[in-house]
């Protein structure tokens, strides 16, 4: 008897509660498995390191899925950035996620990802807050995108704890890049100091 091969899930999961490279803390990688391109929204329910649910810790991605705002393009990846607000936030190390819709969207494959970076006065990258002049934005792809940028501020490292979003900024205005590009936005003086990372992600391209 032959045994059925089991059909690839079109989207795949992974929630990393502490990073080891350095990178930001509760993520949440999703990666589209299909040819079409999608705007998923996610409903999130987070649990402590015994597997209980946190019933009055609400969930939140910063690039907004759990609105169903950011794109994942087809045979890609999107990294969320999750945000616990309420009593036991900082005790979540699991979450559980049910994809509530996901709406096509007309964008190919990316052949590269997209990248932002914080940049220095000398538009070199940085990761010091004190040095953070600017974001750098980079489209190698042969065709134009639109993404929606945030500054996203993190407490203090605390032992092993995950470091958790306190405050994210977007930036009012998505940004179009055109094929194989780049591009370079100043902030204003006053955001000097304030924020850790800066992140994005696709929105359905507006660029022409």
């Amino acid at each position: 008897m032959k045994r059925r091969q089991r059909k690839p899930q079109p989207f795949t999961l992974r929630y990393v509660p502490v990073a080891t490279d350095g990178s930001l803390d509760q993520t949440l990688t999703i990666t589209n498995n299909t040819d079409v391109s999608v705007m998923p929204t996610l409903r999130f329910r987070p649990h402590n390191m015994y597997g209980i649910e946190l019933p009055h810790v609400t969930t939140r991605g910063v690039h907004g899925t759990h609105v169903g705002q950011a794109v994942l393009p087809a045979r890609g990846s999107l990294r969320e950035v999750l945000r616990f607000d309420g009593q036991g936030a900082d005790q979540v190390r699991s979450v559980e996620v049910e994809l509530v819709a996901a709406e096509e969207v007309d964008l190919p494959a990316l052949e590269e990802e997209t990248t932002t970076v914080m940049i220095d006065l000398e538009q070199r990258a940085t990761a010091d807050p004190q040095e953070f002049w600017g974001i750098g934005a980079v489209n190698p792809n042969p065709f134009g995108v639109t993404i929606r940028i945030s500054l996203v501020a993190l407490e203090e490292r605390r032992r092993d704890y995950p470091r958790q979003v306190v405050d994210v900024v977007t930036l009012q205005e998505d940004l179009d890049l055109a094929s194989n590009s780049h591009d370079v936005i100043w902030l204003p003086d006053e955001v000097r100091g304030q924020f850790h990372q800066v992140v994005h992600h696709l929105v359905p391209p507006t660029y022409a």
